[in-house]
């Protein structure tokens, strides 16, 4: 289990969300292309917009990219690297969870992007959305949260059963709020 740490919560500005708690952690794993040990520090954004998360993650070494922070690929990272990021996100989210008991999560995975080709991969169910599609299907049981997805947008929700409202309905008042916000189709 990795080891996360509470960073800050900052207020969100005009038009953007409401709060953000940030936290990070680091994920060590051997590299994928020679199998020497690694360490890589990673930061975790959890964007409140009303009674939602929308959780978000990049290695802290490329905060300065900030148009594709999100999207950079680390061809060093193994499966045991990406699984530590998961796992310890998704810890993230539990410790959330215990404050928040009613909110809800939406993730999206963003479309990688290689800065030596200046590659970047297409929306639709793109790599990262089908991976965590994969761990929080299996990690996630569907007694506090309805799953939906949305591979032509390479979103994942996970509408919490406590938040008052039908899962169906809830899903579509966030996405409905999340598509205005971020432009999606």
């Amino acid at each position: 289990m990795t080891k996360f740490r509470f960073v800050q919560t900052e207020p969100g500005t005009h038009g953007s969300y409401d709060l953000c708690y940030t936290y990070a952690f680091l994920v060590e794993f051997d590299d994928a292309r020679n199998g020497k040990p690694c360490k890589l520090k990673y930061i975790v954004r959890a964007e409140v917009f009303t009674d939602v998360f929308a959780i978000k993650f990049y290695a802290s070494r490329d905060r300065k990219g900030a148009d594709n922070k999100y999207s950079i690929g680390h061809g060093q990272i193994s499966v045991q690297g990406v699984f530590g990021i998961l796992n310890t996100t998704l810890e993230i989210m539990l410790d959330l969870l215990k404050k928040f008991p009613e909110y809800s999560f939406i993730i999206k995975g963003a479309e990688a992007y290689d800065p030596a080709t200046k590659k970047e991969e297409d929306e639709y169910e793109n790599q990262r959305f089908r991976i965590y599609r994969s761990f929080l299907a299996k990690n996630i049981g569907t007694t506090a949260f309805t799953h939906f997805q949305f591979p032509e947008i390479s979103v994942y929700l996970l509408v919490n059963n406590k938040s008052g409202l039908p899962a169906n309905d809830k899903k579509d008042e966030i996405m409905e709020h999340f598509k205005a916000i971020y432009e999606l189709q």
